[in-house]
């Protein structure tokens, strides 16, 4: 199904593709498109002009940033390293986060009255902010700004933490947004599937926080600078792919579920 719709969706990218910068959000709305059912697709189609436009828009939240300030803090909720789960109260009280923005675009998505252009602004944020709360730097906070103030040394490159998750890690699994996303779907169980399908925000942000946490915090010995290993892509390949992968099944259920 992915690769049918290859010569298409390349003609609606931009081009050059960089990375849950870009090609993140694109790779996840790949795999989200080849699982829509048709009645979703038709609704896709109404309101973004055609089905591929889900992929042409999985960055457009990113980019009205300059001109909507207001939704930067959308993109991500700070929950505190230590903390076992995400707390509304303490995380999100002004719900002004990105996991009570995927609830908020996702009412106004599946109702009826809402406005025609209410409803393309929620599908677009939604196609954007499923694919940041899998981030797991999107989901913590360190006092470090979601390891944007991690500075790290990684294959003689002096960055950030933060980048290295959004943008080089993602840049390691290749270029083609397409054969990634074609890749994570075959890798995807009928368990995995089943067990992905569903849940919350909240719950999805959870595990997000978890695995920044449990496996992308430990290995930093010096929690505002640090020096990855070369092998460093390698490693958290598997993270990667995993959260790219439940991101794009759950996109797809969400609309499917919303869009009926």
């Amino acid at each position: 199904m992915l690769r049918n719709l290859a010569l298409v969706i390349v003609l609606v990218l931009p081009s050059p593709v960089w990375a849950w910068g870009a090609e993140g959000h694109e790779i996840v709305a790949v795999m989200a498109l080849g699982e829509l059912t048709p009645a979703a697709k038709a609704r896709v189609t109404v309101l973004l002009g055609s089905q591929t436009m889900l992929v042409h828009e999985a960055n457009w939240a990113d980019e009205i940033r300059e001109q909507r300030p207001q939704t930067g803090p959308w993109h991500y909720v700070d929950i505190p390293l230590a903390a076992p789960v995400y707390d509304v109260a303490r995380d999100c009280g002004d719900r002004n986060c990105v996991v009570e923005q995927i609830e908020f675009a996702r009412r106004v998505l599946g109702d009826p009255r809402a406005s025609a252009g209410a409803r393309q602004d929620a599908l677009r944020f939604l196609i954007h902010l499923i694919a940041d709360v899998h981030q797991p730097l999107h989901a913590e906070d360190n006092h470090d700004h979601g390891g944007n103030a991690v500075h790290v040394n990684w294959m003689g490159e002096r960055t950030n933490l933060h980048h290295v998750w959004d943008t080089q890690l993602v840049a390691a699994l290749g270029f083609n947004v397409v054969s990634i996303a074609d890749s994570l779907e075959k890798g995807v169980t009928l368990a995995q599937r089943k067990a992905w399908a569903g849940g919350t925000p909240a719950g999805w942000a959870n595990e997000s926080h978890a695995l920044a946490r449990d496996v992308i915090y430990p290995p930093l010995h010096d929690r505002m600078q640090a020096r990855l290993p070369y092998d460093y892509a390698q490693q958290m390949a598997p993270v990667t792919r995993m959260q790219l992968a439940k991101a794009g099944v759950r996109l797809a259920w969400l609309l499917n579920t919303t869009l009926k």
